[in-house]
């Protein structure tokens, strides 16, 4: 190679390797001047990301009360032109709200004023209540990044309480009722003071419908026992969602109708607004724990006792079940001295039985979980499963009497405590009367024999919140329309001292009640809860549901009302007729409801010559339901039929 080739080719690679530092020069460059706006860029991105995220709420953080925090919410941030709310309770000042943005500035526009924060400040504003505000959110460089609007809704005259889970999230407590979690709570009256405060043992889900909607009800498990708003002091409380009551009065009614009937154990309540973590939880009935304890259901504790002989680890404790399937319970090494009471009883669907520790079932198929002892050893089993088996046979003979024992049906139950829990159950027509949170309970035979009927439990799908035959107010029915009814109240009526027993209770406690009920105490609740029941339906009006198709009240932040007055003129048509059948002794014809195969005891009863308001509706698989058949003939059953003699109808298919 020559010199002039060498050189030649040197300069080229001397060329190439300029260019190729040049290139890199550049691409540093072209790399290094965003980081002089990196403050500004990831402040904007920030903010970009919570409007792309329609996280936009989230902008601002508002506080009051002892600088308790609380953001916007809107149950639907996809579209923006939904409306977002700030829920405040009863005691925080909305003239002095204390407001912090996480943006570079945000304005809240309104006619009649513009209230603007800088990023970073905080500032004490002054806000109206009803009213929507524009809430503009800017970037650094001043331009508007999104918009919302806003308004403020208060509570009034209810006491709060603030609940702060361990891990600052309710998102484990709503997937599983099982599942519980430690908390922080503290509980307010109506104007801020401080009533009480404390760790709680756990907070936990409860319900079983209820459970799968948005707002759910809730146990609480103190460390010490706590007295709320004078309802005696207890360590287990219950927050009660209302959810199948957009009336949210039909709980509070029916326990207070218990209360003046004294019957015991009836739970006391109240409505309190609820906060999980900041965040506005909604208007919740607290109320005592159906359950056996001081202050509560005062008999003999055998799950305490039960727990002191076999140690406190019961839950792990191996299981059984009694050779028949009609039991089971608990392996226990040690049986109480005594275990004829202490036992708290429920009535339950039978597809829950398989839920329960400890539970029975009769000969006919009914299903009973024990509450108390929730682990029952089989002594404890088949002591009171043999005794409810004694009620029952007593209760279905057509002389009230025991064939095997001799003993009058009377001599097993407390007959006024029984009259009184189907007059409760008849009166609000209760959806699940008899078939679930059906409640009775047994003493120690040392103090008394007897088996009771209560506490009551669970009336939201009473007084025509139901559909069909279920919402008919002029018959009566004993209990016996849900699906998985009982059929022991249809017995008990044949009875004519039980039917005595009822016309006295109703006469002496109930009657003038439910005036009262219909002209003042629903009026007394409403008034209580009109603030709060506005801020209920905003944030959950959409979950709420009626059972009653023919109830076409849309849901809304002032329908509430309207939904009210329907449990009023429930009460009213609901009085009218049993006046007639248990003051005017106006006479009864029995219309007894059979599927295909002759079986079923389900029983509707009217006044004689009155027709049934509606009628079930049967189904089967591959049919048509045609009607129902009256028995002996061709014809069938129907809402314009008069009903003049006890009868037998007939599904009838095709």
């Amino acid at each position: 190679m020559t010199n002039a080739n060498i050189l030649f080719s040197m300069y080229i690679i001397i060329k190439n390797e300029t260019l190729k530092k040049l290139r890199w020069l550049f691409l540093l460059l072209a790399a290094a001047i965003p980081l002089f706006f990196l403050p500004g860029l990831f402040a904007d991105m920030k903010l970009y990301n919570l409007v792309r995220k329609n996280m936009i709420d989230s902008s601002v953080t508002f506080t009051y009360t002892g600088n308790r925090q609380i953001k916007c919410y809107n149950d639907n941030p996809d579209n923006p032109e939904s409306m977002s709310y700030v829920f405040l309770p009863s005691c925080a000042d909305l003239t002095r709200l204390g407001v912090e943005a996480e943006a570079e500035r945000v304005a809240f526009v309104s006619d009649r004023e513009t209230i603007t924060v800088e990023g970073g400040e905080y500032r004490v504003c002054d806000f109206e209540a009803g009213i929507p505000y524009r809430m503009h959110v800017y970037n650094a460089s001043g331009k508007e990044i999104g918009s919302r609007d806003v308004t403020f809704l208060q509570s009034s005259g209810l006491p709060v309480m603030y609940v702060s889970t361990r891990t600052g999230s309710m998102e484990k407590l709503d997937a599983d009722k099982t599942y519980k979690e430690k908390a922080f709570a503290e509980f307010l009256s109506a104007q801020g003071d401080l009533l009480w405060a404390d760790d709680l043992k756990s907070i936990s889900g409860r319900g079983n419908q209820t459970f799968t909607y948005e707002k759910k009800s809730y146990q609480l498990n103190l460390k010490a026992p706590a007295d709320f708003m004078g309802m005696g002091e207890s360590d287990t409380w219950i927050l009660l969602c209302n959810v199948y009551d957009p009336a949210y009065i039909r709980n509070k009614l029916t326990y207070e109708m218990a209360l003046q009937a004294e019957m015991p154990g009836s739970p006391e309540s109240t409505y309190i607004d609820v906060y999980f973590n900041g965040c506005y939880a909604g208007m919740y009935q607290l109320c005592e724990k159906v359950e056996i304890g001081e202050n509560r259901l005062e008999i003999a504790d055998l799950e305490m006792q039960n727990r002191a002989l076999n140690g406190q680890k019961l839950d792990y404790a191996d299981t059984f079940v009694l050779d028949d399937q009609k039991g089971k319970g608990t392996r226990l090494a040690h049986n109480p001295e005594d275990i004829t009471g202490g036992y708290l009883i429920e009535h339950d669907y039978g597809e829950k039985f398989d839920e329960v520790t400890s539970g029975f079932i009769t000969d006919t198929g009914e299903h009973f979980a024990l509450k108390n002892p929730g682990h029952a050893s089989e002594a404890e089993i088949l002591y009171i499963r043999g005794r409810m088996q004694e009620i029952e046979d007593a209760i279905m003979a057509e002389d009230g009497r025991n064939q095997t024992t001799g003993k009058y049906y009377t001599e097993y139950i407390d007959l006024q405590s029984w009259a009184d829990k189907y007059l409760v159950e008849e009166i609000t027509r209760n959806n699940g009367g008899g078939s679930t949170s059906s409640y009775f309970y047994k003493p120690q035979d040392s103090l008394d024999t007897k088996v009771y009927g209560g506490p009551v439990w669970d009336y939201d799908k009473g007084y025509g919140n139901a559909s069909g035959y279920n919402k008919n107010t002029c018959d009566l029915a004993f209990l016996t329309l849900h699906a998985d009814y009982t059929s022991w109240f249809y017995y008990l009526y044949q009875h004519e001292d039980f039917i005595e027993m009822v016309k006295k209770e109703y006469r002496e406690k109930f009657s003038d009640y439910l005036t009262e009920m219909s002209e003042s105490k629903a009026d007394e609740y409403l008034a209580q809860i009109e603030a709060s029941a506005i801020l209920d339906q905003a944030r959950f009006g959409h979950v709420y549901r009626t059972l009653d198709e023919n109830l076409n009240i849309p849901f809304s932040a002032d329908n509430y009302k309207r939904h009210a007055e329907a449990v009023k003129e429930f009460i009213r048509e609901r009085k009218a007729f049993l006046d007639q059948v248990w003051l005017d002794n106006a006479p009864l014809c029995m219309v007894h409801f059979k599927d295909a195969d002759g079986n079923g005891n389900r029983c509707i009863a009217v006044i004689s010559g009155e027709c049934i308001e509606r009628l079930p509706v049967e189904e089967q698989d591959g049919m048509e339901f045609v009607g129902w058949k009256i028995e002996g003939t061709e014809e069938f059953l129907t809402t314009q039929t008069p009903v003049a003699q006890e009868i037998t109808v007939y599904a009838t298919f095709k």
